[in-house]
């Protein structure tokens, strides 16, 4: 563990405001860091003691205490605990989009009779508050975008949140009319909560507000299964067959059955539409081999 964290990487989460998608080479650099991490320490190479505390609590982090951290260690797995999600943008705007879901079902109102959206939420999820998201990337992380297009489409799912949305005229205009704060009560309860509160205010003077502690969709507050499989056959269905959606699906409800990975891997390449396996085709010809 302190071989691997001397070799973390520090990219500033400014950069996906900026849209700059060079970020995503961070999480595989560091997947590759942490599986090389074990063959450095058999070949004899060893880290400072103290290189887990400074790269967590200096370099990448602040307030980072050792005390407990191999505590359960064997025994609770985090992939446990993860969370889905539903809406097509970054994990801390979720709060507010369901607090502004709650809102909008109440009030019913058409986006132009929408004289604000005021967003009070914990610091990490306030930077994201840019209201010209330079591409399609940052908009996922501009939370006055995702609520424009929640207020304007209805939600903010996959089909929603695409590249016809940065230019949408009406999209545009509100998403310029949303505010979004930090309120440090919130931000001295995260990451243990993720709190938001959206107040709307319409035109003619009605205004709704609603608070959530916390996003739907963690090991502690599920979504449906139900919901999970539509999310499924939503995305699966841009590159499969309608018929190789469901097989692909009947096919995971038995993975504890198969003897290999190719059961799945023969299946995603009988029933993937022509233009997703051309994509795939092109992908794999770029890709340089040692």
């Amino acid at each position: 563990m302190r071989i691997a964290a001397t070799l973390v990487l520090t990219p500033s989460y400014t950069s996906v405001v900026a849209g700059a998608t060079a970020i995503n080479v961070a999480g595989g650099m560091s997947g590759f860091a942490a599986a090389l991490a074990p063959d450095l320490a058999l070949a004899g190479f060893e880290a400072q003691p103290d290189a887990i505390e400074e790269s967590l609590g200096q370099l990448v982090g602040s307030g980072f205490k050792p005390e407990g951290l191999a505590d359960d260690l064997g025994t609770r797995w985090e992939i446990t605990r993860n969370y889905f999600r539903l809406y097509a943008c970054c994990n801390p705007i979720h709060p507010a989009l369901d607090a502004l879901s709650e809102v909008l079902t109440k009030l019913k109102p058409k986006p132009a009779d929408i004289e604000r959206i005021d967003v009070a939420t914990y610091r990490f999820a306030s930077v994201m508050s840019d209201p010209n998201p330079p591409n399609y990337f940052g908009s996922k992380y501009s939370l006055p975008h995702a609520a424009a297009v929640m207020a304007v489409k209805g939600g903010a799912g996959f089909a929603m949140l695409d590249d016809a949305a940065l230019v949408d005229p009406a999209i545009a205009a509100l998403r310029h009319r949303v505010r979004v704060t930090e309120d440090p009560a919130m931000s001295a309860v995260a990451p243990r909560l993720r709190p938001a509160r959206v107040t709307v205010t319409l035109k003619d003077g009605r205004k709704g507000s609603h608070e959530v502690t916390s996003h739907r969709g963690d090991f502690d507050e599920p979504f449906a299964e139900s919901a999970l499989r539509e999310k499924f056959r939503e995305l699966a269905g841009v590159a499969l067959t309608s018929e190789g959606v469901a097989r692909v699906e009947a096919a995971v409800d038995r993975c504890e059955g198969w003897t290999g990975a190719h059961e799945l891997v023969d299946l995603l390449c009988r029933h993937g539409r022509p233009q997703a396996a051309a994509i795939t085709i092109i992908a794999s010809e770029n890709i340089v081999y040692d």
